[in-house]
């Protein structure tokens, strides 16, 4: 099965009883590049200008997230370790930090199509509103509705957060960092993260992060 979304405005059986929206989503394609590949993983790990950062981009330290908006581990790091990471380092210059979207059912790559309908301001505020709800949102019955609920707090109203959900170049991004992040850096759970290439899997503990922070700056000195 060529494991893609549907084109924008297709629903899969199973989810229009349920959510009534515009969009499915299908894990992607297994791997066929090595992400042992270092031009490609270079290449991935590179920063883009669908990527909306936070912080410095001249940072010396560069954190990529994976991240589903469902995904119980991820609203863990994004509520109890990234406001110290950004207190002590993103605020101060020495980390850059990207989240990029690998959602991991149609709810939260609907969530994340929001999101990204947002102006780029909106986003991380945004996201963190979706991880700290997440229990209210994250579900079949009611979902596209608790979306819209939270997404008019944002400023979307109902009929612009369904047309984002028939985006076709919202869907596409999310699509392409899905993919790109499989076949390439060879992620498959999330969050999955990238300390300057380093990866680091699930939602570590703040030492643990300031520990592999410290030793990124340590070994740019040599």
């Amino acid at each position: 099965m060529d494991n893609r979304y549907l084109v924008a405005g297709g629903v899969g059986a199973a989810v229009v009883a349920v959510v009534a929206a515009a969009f499915f989503f299908l894990m992607p394609k297994e791997a066929t590049i090595e992400a042992s590949a270092n031009p490609e993983v270079e290449k991935a790990l590179a920063l883009k200008e669908t990527d909306i950062g936070m912080g410095d981009p001249n940072a010396p330290i560069k954190l990529i997230e994976y991240a589903s908006t469902g995904c119980g581990h991820c609203a863990a790091f994004a509520i109890e370790t990234m406001p110290k990471i950004k207190a002590e380092w993103i605020d101060k210059g020495q980390v850059y930090y990207v989240l990029r979207d690998y959602p991991l059912d149609n709810v939260a790559a609907g969530a994340s199509m929001i999101a990204r309908c947002l102006p780029r301001e909106g986003f991380y505020p945004f996201m963190e509103v979706l991880f700290r709800s997440q229990p209210e949102w994250h579900k079949q019955e009611g979902a596209i509705d608790a979306l819209a609920t939270l997404a008019r707090r944002a400023g979307l109203s109902r009929a612009q957060v369904e047309s984002c959900l028939k985006d076709e170049k919202v869907l596409k991004q999310i699509q392409d960092s899905l993919d790109e992040a499989k076949k390439v850096l060879a992620v498959n759970s999330t969050p999955t993260m990238f300390i300057n290439g380093e990866v680091v899997q699930g939602a570590a503990a703040y030492a643990d992060f300031e520990a592999k922070f410290k030793a990124a700056l340590e070994k740019q000195k040599k």
